[in-house]
């Protein structure tokens, strides 16, 4: 079964306060997009990464950049101004006409660039043994409350015990995730396994892992290094 991963690096950044969009952001000599693409590399047949607008030539430019990634039959496109629209993009082009579309597709965000790559595996593995979708978790370690109401009163603490946080490389089905894009193209979802549960299909859990965290802020920046550091010295 084909694989095809789309890797959304449309975002701004703005909260990371650089002054390149995030996907361009360099650490220990790569941008972050391109550590993200390397992560997933090995696990796919073919690769869509969606770029901001006016940065298409430069992610592309920062994806050439990277030897082990040459050769590797990959799409540069605009993406959207939300990350739906951008993923939604990348799937049309991956079922053009003049493409043979994937069986699987794995959508991951940039901004968890150094998601291990056992976890993507795994969560190909799962669809390929017959669940619609399959996305990491992890535990929620932080106490949790309601948002705090209009006179500032703290909400009520919620049970974490019954609530896993989010990663990705999220996998689905390829048709599967193309007609939950096409039907609820108008929806707000903040991930695809929402548009394919809306859809009907099984998503499953696979476990995550710390690396997979979000780059978001200055703070995030030196873990990334770290993480960025020691993937390049396990090359060496």
């Amino acid at each position: 079964m084909s694989v095809a991963a789309v890797v959304t690096a449309a975002g701004s950044g703005s909260r990371l306060g650089a002054d390149v969009p995030k996907a361009l952001f360099p650490l220990a000599g790569r941008s972050l997009v391109a550590w993200a693409v390397l992560q997933v590399a090995d696990a796919c047949d073919d690769i869509v990464v969606t770029a901001p607008a006016a940065h298409v030539a430069d992610v592309k430019a920062a994806l050439a950049a990277v030897p082990e990634l040459a050769g590797r039959p990959m799409l540069v496109i605009a993406g959207g101004a939300e990350r739906q629209q951008s993923v939604a993009a990348a799937i049309d082009a991956l079922f053009a006409d003049d493409r043979t579309p994937p069986d699987i597709i794995l959508v991951h965000d940039a901004a968890r660039a150094f998601q291990d790559s056992d976890v993507t595996r795994a969560a190909i593995a799962a669809v390929r043994a017959g669940a619609d979708g399959a996305i990491p978790v992890l535990e929620v370690v932080d106490t949790l409350v309601e948002a705090t109401g209009p006179d500032g009163e703290l909400g009520a603490t919620v049970d974490r015990d019954g609530l896993r946080a989010v990663q990705t490389p999220q996998v689905f089905g390829a048709e599967m995730l193309h007609t939950a894009h096409r039907d609820f193209a108008t929806a707000r979802a903040t991930d695809d396994a929402q548009l394919v549960r809306a859809s009907g299909g099984k998503v499953v859990a696979v476990a995550g892992h710390e690396s997979g965290f979000k780059v978001t802020r200055p703070s995030d920046l030196p873990l990334a290094r770290h993480y960025a550091t020691e993937l390049l010295a396990k090359e060496q």
